[in-house]
């Protein structure tokens, strides 16, 4: 069946629903470059055929969970942002790879399961993660509904400053992150979505800078630590785990016991394993990520609304000027250098 249109309704935006562009089954480009899209239809060789172009499905299996499938798909985009809003009643199983764009996707309903890497995660209604990036995994829809931000990931990066940076997969925001991504989709999505209203250049591209500088606040990083453990034995994997609490809790008082804890080592065989593994102690892993996540702090901020003490302090740094000799030692500039005037 071709695609049918529906009628027209008004933007609104809220955290947990991103409003549908006007009805067309063709796309709509101003001159700005923004573009409108809006299909409906029943057909489910015809959706397959649509959504696995933008996400590369591959073999999928579908099973009707209705007596006549529905699924719906609305988009409004430029070439380094869209906001986009599905739906596809079935089940459907498929793996899927998405290159070139970081995804940040919340379901409104249904239910839908990814496994990457070994493990499966169940996406929890409104609750953002950000998709797995380059690399395959399988997902699992059930009647879903689906909102999804795409940032071209060059885009990003060059916000960042780093050509390799990605976001760490399937990892929900920290409380503050949380509130930061949605003050952004709040704020910003129903102006995107307002086809009717052209936007300026500088406009649209202050609104695509806010949807990513808002996804760089709110979402964890993967760090080349992940990479510095080789090997699949039991004891790699506890310290996997080691690293991973102390990435995640290093903003935090933590220290050897509880990162020997979250590990399920003793502390002395927490010490043995890092010394052998990745010769550091556990007092020299933490001040590093520390350091590190100090200096992405320092370098994404603005000196005239944060400061070298304020970002010391948040990361567990008591002493001024031990921080700034330590972080001098190890990226070869003074912190007040790193922040940076925009």
């Amino acid at each position: 069946m071709v695609p049918t249109n529906e009628t027209r309704r008004p933007a609104t935006a809220e955290i947990d629903t991103i409003p549908s562009s006007p009805d067309t089954g063709d796309v709509d480009e101003r001159a700005t470059g923004r573009y409108f899209r809006r299909l409906v239809g029943t057909d489910v060789h015809q959706a397959l055929a649509f959504f696995g172009s933008d996400y590369d499905f591959r073999a999928p299996r579908v099973r009707r969970t209705h007596q006549q499938a529905h699924w719906d798909f609305a988009g409004v985009g430029d070439d380094r942002m869209s906001l986009r809003s599905s739906r596809f009643l079935v089940d459907l199983q498929t793996d899927s790879r998405t290159d070139g764009e970081f995804l940040v996707a919340w379901i409104r309903g249904g239910s839908s399961t990814l496994t990457y890497g070994g493990e499966s995660y169940d996406l929890e209604p409104g609750v953002p993660v950000v998709l797995p990036f380059a690399e395959t995994f399988e997902l699992h829809h059930r009647d879903i509904a689906m909102n999804l931000v795409q940032l071209d990931s060059d885009f990003v990066r060059s916000i960042v400053g780093e050509d390799d940076f990605t976001f760490e997969t399937l990892r929900r925001p920290s409380a503050e992150g949380m509130r930061a991504w949605q003050s952004v989709v709040r704020g910003y999505a129903s102006t995107w979505l307002d086809v009717d209203h052209e936007l300026t250049p500088t406009a649209q591209r202050d609104i695509t800078e806010a949807f990513a500088t808002a996804a760089i606040a709110a979402f964890p990083q993967r760090s080349p630590w992940r990479s510095t453990v080789t090997g699949s034995g039991p004891e790699h994997e506890r310290l996997r785990r080691a690293l991973e609490y102390v990435h995640d809790h290093a903003r935090e008082p933590i220290g050897t016991p509880e990162i020997a804890e979250a590990a399920g080592l003793s502390p002395r065989g927490l010490q043995q394993s890092l010394r052998r593994h990745l010769d550091q102690t556990p007092g020299e892993l933490l001040r590093g990520v520390r350091l590190d996540g100090a200096r992405a702090d320092l370098v994404r901020s603005d000196r005239d609304e944060t400061s070298v003490a304020d970002v010391a302090r948040a990361w567990g740094f008591g002493h001024l000027g031990r921080f700034s000799a330590t972080y001098r030692a190890r990226f070869g500039e003074l912190p007040s250098e790193s922040l940076r005037s925009r």
